[in-house]
């Protein structure tokens, strides 16, 4: 940025750009859209750990404890750090290779190396105690094993111990000898002084190495050290669960989704007609058996469906559809047809959708026969007919259902013939308000854009959710290509509340 200061153009150091938020909400809602992702994840690598952790050979653990003793007392040990220097040296000769060979001696089969891989040694400086630990595959070697080093170690210690305890003696004697002879007050004292000393040295032998002593001695573990099942399974869970959580993250980032509803119509052009709470529910459920959210919303679908496309007289023919298969349009046919016959509107659902039918088994009708044997001419006995293989679903008999029938080889076949034609034009002569047609998923499929060219209007059923900005654009193109304008989005993703009924 230039400001003039004095008639001089001087430039200020741009500014930095603001810090980016991070998108813990994006980065939350692809967890929780993976659930079975990472399921799949951490369930197999939980149980390989486990079942890994079970198949390995048990080992052992035995442990025998070394005291320095006096060093608690401060007149006896010196200061603290000379204390824990101490102990860092036994520490640290506990597993030289000399003790450890001494040790093999003590254990038939066992070498310095292989003593090198089995022991280890720990402080306790609250305590001024060492432990020396020993693995092996028996428990009762393992405690061999423990004691043989601590042994040897103390041993070791105590030999070296007198062997300059019987240096300084012989030092104190040779100088003794050389004034025997002499005589004077100051060869008297010294004399004296050396006498006192070797006097404290044999005191001190008679304790040689006693401020190192074997507290514990090594008794054979009765559970295995590992593996441990449990405790593996425990961290194999936990890392991988953490791996999962990377392996969602990554993909998110790599591949990214649809935020909400508005960037999905945003993306789409197209208006938001509802938004629909998505409640799970198993095959065969009873249709009527809404939320009351669900049912609020329902309510607006069908007052904007009036609005957009309102009867007044003529039958209105309206496509059902979503762009890949499993974003809840058979549920959303079926709920808009119950709440426009409630609306004193006389609605038939037909089943369109001969792929994956499921409005039949919504509404506990058979699925033979229905709009496959009317396609083929089976039963097809006019609009009479049609109106037979229907089935009144609502006390008022204002709503009605076709099924789909026998699934044929070939759907797309079956609705690019003339049957279909023939079907629209029987069907525009019955005195429905409302048709709505459950169709097939428009990606991958001719079904729906043959039939989204045939009827009054098309609804759009998406689950942001299961969107990306690829297939949002994709989706886009297709409704261009297909020259459809949809009447708008309905959208499926949010939680229900607790379930009520529908009035009748």
């Amino acid at each position: 940025m230039a400001e003039r200061v004095d008639g001089l153009v001087r430039y200020a150091a741009p500014a930095l750009p603001p810090d980016q938020p991070v998108e813990t909400g994006r980065y939350l809602d692809a967890l929780r859209r993976s659930k079975l992702l990472i399921a799949a994840i951490v369930v197999p690598l939980t149980l390989a750990v486990l079942l890994g952790s079970l198949v390995l050979p048990k080992t052992y653990r035995a442990t025998a404890k070394i005291v320095l003793e006096g060093a608690s007392d401060p007149l006896q040990s010196g200061d603290v750090a000379s204390v824990e220097r101490r102990l860092a040296t036994i520490d640290a000769l506990l597993t030289t290779r000399e003790t450890l060979r001494r040790a093999a001696r003590r254990v038939r089969g066992e070498t310095a190396l292989s003593l090198q891989q089995k022991v280890t040694s720990s402080v306790d400086p609250r305590a001024d105690i060492v432990s020396v630990s020993a693995i092996d595959a028996r428990p009762r070697r393992a405690a061999r094993i423990a004691n043989a080093v601590a042994r040897s170690f103390l041993a070791q210690q105590r030999r070296a111990a007198q062997l300059r305890l019987n240096r300084a003696r012989a030092t104190l004697t040779s100088a003794l000898e050389r004034l025997e002879g002499r005589r004077g007050q100051q060869i008297a004292i010294e004399r004296t002084a050396i006498r006192e000393r070797l006097t404290d040295l044999n005191v001190s032998a008679a304790g040689s190495g006693s401020e190192l002593a074997l507290a514990e001695t090594a008794q054979p573990p009765s559970d295995p050290f590992s593996p441990r099942p449990l405790r593996n399974a425990v961290f194999g869970f936990f890392a991988a669960l953490f791996v999962a959580a990377l392996v969602v993250l990554a993909r998110a980032q790599l591949k990214p989704r649809i935020s909400g509803p508005r960037e999905l119509s945003r993306m789409l052009e197209l208006p938001v007609l509802a938004e629909v709470p998505y409640v799970r529910r198993g095959l065969g459920h009873n249709p009527q058996t809404l939320s009351s959210v669900e049912y609020e919303a329902y309510q607006t679908l069908q007052a904007s469906l009036r609005r957009r496309l309102p009867a007044n007289g003529e039958q209105r023919v309206v496509l059902v559809t979503s762009a890949m298969h499993g974003e809840g349009k058979t549920e959303v046919t079926a709920a808009l047809g119950l709440v426009l016959s409630q609306a004193i509107q006389r609605t038939w659902l037909v089943s369109a959708d001969m792929r994956w039918p499921r409005l039949h088994e919504l509404f506990d009708v058979d699925q033979t026969p229905g709009l496959a044997e009317v396609l083929a001419g089976s039963g097809n006995g006019g609009s009479s007919r049609i109106f037979e293989l229907s089935a009144a679903r609502s006390g008022s008999g204002r709503l009605h259902v076709l099924a789909s029938g026998r699934t044929p080889p070939d759907p797309a076949q079956l609705l690019s013939g003339d049957a279909l034609d023939g079907f629209f034009e029987e069907m525009r002569e019955t005195e429905y308000d409302y048709v709505l047609l459950d169709g097939p998923p428009l990606f991958g499929l001719v079904d729906s854009q043959v039939l989204a060219q045939r009827v009054d209007g098309v609804i759009v059923v998406c689950r942001p959710d299961r969107h990306t900005p690829g297939t949002a654009v994709a989706l886009r193109e297709l409704l261009d290509r297909l020259e459809v304008e949809p009447l708008g989005v309905v959208m499926v993703g949010a939680r229900g509340a607790s379930h009520s009924y529908l009035p009748a």
